[in-house]
């Protein structure tokens, strides 16, 4: 994903250096990037098929094309040259003096209005602007693409990490529900236990019936993103640390293409009050030709010019002020939301991980391991039914809430890079 900055105005200083910054950018040798700078290089098969492949990215593109389109219309000439012809013939009444008679003149005409350039630069710079504009959108749908993408990844894995918990939740209450039969049967147990081991059962098949649903919905969901198979893509590592990953709140802030599409705005707004200051100038018509008037030979020539009296155009260059500022304030919003974005995820996703490690320490124990040693505590009839049962959904739900917080930290994580415009480098697009 290649940070975009808008292409200057030569008449504004703060777009001249936007293009000195995006130059040695464009200019720098490529470096290549450390396996410790991209620690999700395995996935980025992945996320360029996303960007590659989906609809969004490719109306995002045509955006961009039809923004170039729109440029080429605005830098052409304004007028055309005009050509004419007029005729005018003179009938002499009869009985003057011979040396009168008919006449006949004809005069053809070339003319043509011209603006000498002036608000011909100023649409093409408008042009050029809505070119910034539209890559910067088209920047900014990649950036959310990518990052719904690497959450919607995290959900998914996160959903069957949930799904198969469920199921050996259910196998276990199976086997917890045929043991208490045999035994109610030996007379080895209650009634109470049996009817204790089919609730269970029939709780836990409820659970696992809901984890699949998500599971469904998460898998469609990624699939509707990747257009591929979610189940063969690698699975994520345990949850990065995010602070060293999504950087600090003012770190890049002028990269965020939603940044960069409100700036772009300015700079469009400015051009549009440039061009609104230049329409206040009338256009001149300059008009030649020649013809014959009888024997003789006629030249023709003049210039005409609009008198700006019932529009002066006064009004067009207020509105196109009254644009330039609202342009202004929003890209000040845009920095203000984009700057608190990036502060909420950073904390949210930091939150998250400390949460997902405190798991890890106090309850990451092997699941399988504990499980198994419930049940031959209650075979051994060391645990009660009631006992058993309550251990065993109680580990499952350490087990799940461990799940719970493995997706949580990956989605934050995923939200703060999409903020913070570093997907790009975590995964070496």
């Amino acid at each position: 994903m290649v940070r975009f900055s808008p292409l200057p105005s030569r008449h504004c200083p703060r777009a001249a250096l936007f293009s000195t910054l995006l130059a040695a950018t464009l200019l720098a040798p490529a470096v290549p990037l450390a396996a410790a700078e991209t620690p999700l290089a395995p996935w980025r098969p992945f996320l360029e098929r996303v960007l590659s492949d989906h609809p969004r990215a490719a109306l995002a593109e045509r955006g961009l094309e039809q923004a170039r389109a729109e440029a080429d219309s605005l830098a052409q000439p304004l007028y055309n040259p005009e050509i004419g012809s007029s005729g005018e013939y003179t009938r002499s009444p009869s009985g003057n003096d011979s040396s009168g008679g008919n006449t006949l003149k004809t005069v053809v005409e070339v003319s043509l209005t011209t603006d000498f350039g002036v608000k011909q630069e100023s649409r093409r710079l408008i042009g050029e602007r809505g070119i910034d504009v539209a890559r910067a959108a088209s920047a900014g749908e990649r950036l959310k693409l990518a990052g719904e993408a690497l959450a919607g990844l995290a959900r998914f894995q996160g959903a069957h990490r949930q799904e198969r918990l469920a199921a050996r939740q259910e196998q276990a209450m199976h086997a917890f529900l045929s043991l208490a039969e045999r035994l109610h049967r030996a007379g080895d147990s209650s009634a109470a236990d049996l009817a204790l081991a089919r609730l269970a059962l029939a709780d836990v098949a409820r659970l696992h019936a809901d984890a699949r649903i998500e599971l469904v919905q998460a898998r469609e969901a990624l699939r509707g993103l990747c257009a591929c198979t979610p189940d063969e893509l690698p699975g994520l590592p345990d949850p990065l640390a995010p602070d060293r990953l999504i950087g600090g709140t003012e770190a890049g802030l002028d990269d965020l293409p939603e940044v960069q599409t409100s700036r772009a705005r300015v700079e469009t707004a400015r051009a549009d009050l440039r061009l609104a200051r230049d329409e206040r100038m009338p256009d001149p018509t300059f008009r030649l030709g020649g013809g014959q008037d009888g024997g003789g030979t006629v030249v023709t020539f003049g210039v005409s010019l609009p008198i700006p009296v019932l529009n002066s155009g006064s009004a067009r260059v207020t509105t196109a002020g009254r644009t330039l500022a609202t342009a202004e304030a929003a890209e000040q919003a845009a920095r203000r939301v984009a700057q608190t974005e990036i502060a909420t995820s950073r904390a949210a996703a930091t939150e998250a991980w400390r949460g997902w490690q405190s798991w890890q320490e106090q309850a990451g124990q092997p699941v399988e391991q504990h499980m198994l040693l419930l049940e031959r505590l209650w075979v051994g009839r060391e645990l009660s039914a009631t006992d058993y049962f309550v251990q065993m959904r109680e580990t499952i739900r350490a087990a799940q809430q461990g799940a719970e917080l493995w997706t949580r930290a990956w989605t934050t994580l995923a939200d703060g890079l999409r903020a913070a415009n570093r997907i790009d480098s975590v995964v070496g697009l």
